[in-house]
């Protein structure tokens, strides 16, 4: 808490030096001796020795509970001791005793009860001081000439004092977050732990750990073992006698941003490198490519849920102050491009960092020493508007900030758990990581991570293709035939995909609310184009028999219908995907039959299964016919339950193939 100490006391200085004014002595006569004891108390304060400071001052109260100034000094050693309550007393008992002894103490008073969470009256104390800026110096103790350049200096904090205790007035009453929990022995011990990120299940918690000071940053792994966390331990093949840490892992389980320092190839203090990840090791270690590092410090990235935008904190030039938020967009070839600061209402001209961005990609949440805190450090949150403004961050307030420091907020895969670290008081010493449930307001819109398979329908290998994802994004399947995207829940997903040796492939996706701890996993199979062998002999050999061949992949489309539990009529959403499925069928082909097969989940009897999975496959049918399908093309079936590794509400459904003329 160095820093903290540092500014409260650069602060306090002018304030604490009243007995050595004679004539301000005047004004407060009390005999020499607690003159005396008070000035010793100062000089303690200002050793920072906060417990021979109290006991010196409690003294002078002992005997003169009214003097303002002990009152003071009493609730300045408490606030930079962190105890903001006990320090909120005094400097209210200070007003009280004397509402004229000092202008600049209403804003001090305001600032503790914001730090208390009193957020209604820490805005009448602002006002106050606003007010009694207007009126002559001369009719308060401290007549302007000691104070003035602290009334200044709070003067220029007033209207984002203001601001930020509006903000925590709307949004106080909605956070209602209980209480916070530290990760325990397993994961914290006495030296700093930070930096938590883990994996979508929830079961491997990849943190930065520092020993012996800063010569000491390495990435640690742990394992959940279904009731608590096992002993950390570095992980293999990744850490260097440099640092490493503040690690990225990106929501499709297999990349791995990270923070790497001081290595031969690193431009700054620290860069931001990039590596694959399988379990708990990290491999395939480089410099993120295109990504500008500059020979600043750049460091403690988050990359958004679909891989296309990275936030990091860097000191470079062109900031607001220490250092600042940036964020950068990924280009088509695959690299970053140039980074582009988050701006004035984000960075202040202290230090904002460990920036993490939700699900959605609509909402920040970073630390900060420059926006008005509890702490040394607090976490903020903000939201983007959908013209690309950031909202005012708000403080999240207590229990997850206190009057220590706070720092690295994660959330987990599934939107409802809140991670963190601090040094506070009650940890194992040092940085420990906390947890903690989220309240809805605080989370962002729920998003389902989809992992897609190309495959041959035929040989079921994987399909190097260019999967379209329309009005949405283009992707590229890797060697597995994978690809990976971040939908809203309850989204519908309309997939193209192209290839030269296979049919176009074309349908629509349903994607459900999904807790992320697996992902939902879509599998495309493509028909491959027949080609007959080309013969280059005799083209009319005697006695030949010509064989007129046809293809058995005709070109088709396909459409999944999903319907409620034990419901068979058409849902209205279902209605809209098949007339815009059917709209574009009719428009661009000429229809030669189309099948609609039903199916069930594996809940109830049999032949009840049966029934439904039929009806269903009717109801389509006469929708079809409506839609203008003739009745003689559609081939109706019903398949009963389905049992496979499928959820049940997969299987609730109907399939319609459109077989169409070549």
């Amino acid at each position: 808490m160095k820093r903290t100490i540092l500014i409260s006391l650069s602060t306090l200085l002018p304030l604490l030096l009243f007995s050595q004014k004679e004539e301000k002595e005047a004004l407060y006569i009390i005999p020499q001796q607690y003159t005396k004891i008070h000035h010793a108390g100062e000089q303690a304060l200002l050793m920072k020795k906060y417990n021979e400071a109290l006991r010196q001052f409690k003294k002078v109260l002992k005997k003169y509970p009214d003097f303002p100034p002990a009152l003071r000094s009493a609730g300045a050693c408490y606030e930079l001791m962190g105890e903001f309550e006990k320090a909120l007393g005094f400097y209210e008992s200070a007003i009280e005793s004397n509402p004229s002894f000092s202008r600049a103490m209403y804003y001090e008073v305001g600032n503790i009860s914001y730090k208390c969470g009193r957020y209604e009256a820490a805005m009448d104390y602002f006002h106050q001081f606003d007010s009694l800026l207007q009126v002559d110096a001369k009719q308060f103790t401290y007549n302007g000439i000691e104070e003035r350049q602290v009334e200044v200096k709070y003067a220029g904090k007033l209207e984002a004092s203001k601001r930020a205790c509006s903000v925590a007035m709307d949004s106080v009453q909605y956070w209602n977050i209980s209480e916070v929990t530290n990760l325990g022995g397993g994961i914290n011990t006495k030296a700093d732990e930070y930096f938590p990120f883990l994996t979508n299940d929830g079961n491997t918690l990849f943190y930065t750990t520092r020993k012996n000071g800063f010569a000491d940053e390495n990435l640690f792994v742990s394992q959940f073992n279904g009731q608590g966390w096992h002993s950390g331990s570095r992980v293999t093949g990744f850490n260097s006698k440099q640092n490493e840490g503040m690690t990225t892992l990106v929501r499709d389980g297999r990349n791995v941003f990270f923070t790497a320092c001081q290595r031969e190839s690193v431009l700054g203090t620290c860069d931001i490198w990039k590596g694959k990840v399988v379990g708990t090791e990290i491999y395939d270690i480089e410099s993120a490519e295109g990504l500008e590092n500059t020979e600043a410090w750049e460091s403690q990235a988050s990359i958004s849920c679909d891989g296309s935008v990275l936030y990091f904190a860097s000191n470079r030039e062109g900031g607001f102050g220490g250092t600042d938020i940036w964020r950068s967009l990924r280009m088509a070839d695959g690299t970053w491009g140039e980074a582009v600061n988050l701006g004035k209402t984000i960075n202040t001209l202290g230090d904002e960092e460990a920036p993490f961005i939700s699900n959605d990609g609509r909402v920040l949440y970073f630390s900060s020493t420059g926006h008005m805190g509890l702490g040394e450090q607090d976490i903020f949150m903000s939201r983007l508007s959908a013209n690309d403004f950031w909202s005012i961050p708000v403080n999240l307030g207590m229990p997850v900030n206190s009057s220590y420091r706070e720092l690295g907020f994660f959330l987990s895969a599934d939107g409802k758990t809140g991670y963190f670290a601090s040094d506070r008081k009650g940890g194992e010493g040092g940085m420990d990581i906390y947890r903690f449930e989220l309240p809805d307001v605080l989370s962002c819109e729920p998003i389902t991570y989809v992992e897609g398979y190309v495959l041959d329908s035929i040989t079921k290998m994987p399909v190097q293709a260019t999967v379209n994802i329309v009005n949405r994004q283009q992707l590229q399947t890797d060697d597995e035939g994978r690809f990976f995207l971040c939908v809203e829940a309850d989204g519908i997903l309309e997939i193209e995909v192209q290839h030269k040796d296979y049919y176009p492939y074309k349908e629509y996706f349903i994607v459900p609310e999904w807790d992320n701890s697996e992902f939902f996993t879509l599998d495309i199979m493509l028909n491959p184009l027949f080609r007959l062998p080309v013969y280059t002999g005799n083209l009319d050999p005697p006695d030949a028999t010509l064989v007129s061949l046809k293809s058995p992949f005709g070109k088709e489309l396909k459409h999944n219908v999903l319907f409620d539990f034990d419901k068979s009529s058409l849902k209205v959403q279902s209605i809209k995907d098949l007339e815009a499925f059917m709209a574009e069928v009719n428009a661009e082909f000429q229809v030669a039959s189309v099948e609609v097969v039903g199916y069930a989940d594996d809940l109830g009897d049999d032949n009840y299964n049966y029934i439904l999975s039929e009806k269903r496959a009717k109801s389509v049918g006469v929708f079809l016919k409506e839609k203008g399908i003739e009745v003689n093309k559609v081939y109706i079936e019903g398949k009963g339950e389905t049992v496979n590794a499928l959820p049940n509400w997969k299987n609730r459904r109907v399939e319609v193939v459109v077989h169409l003329v070549n």
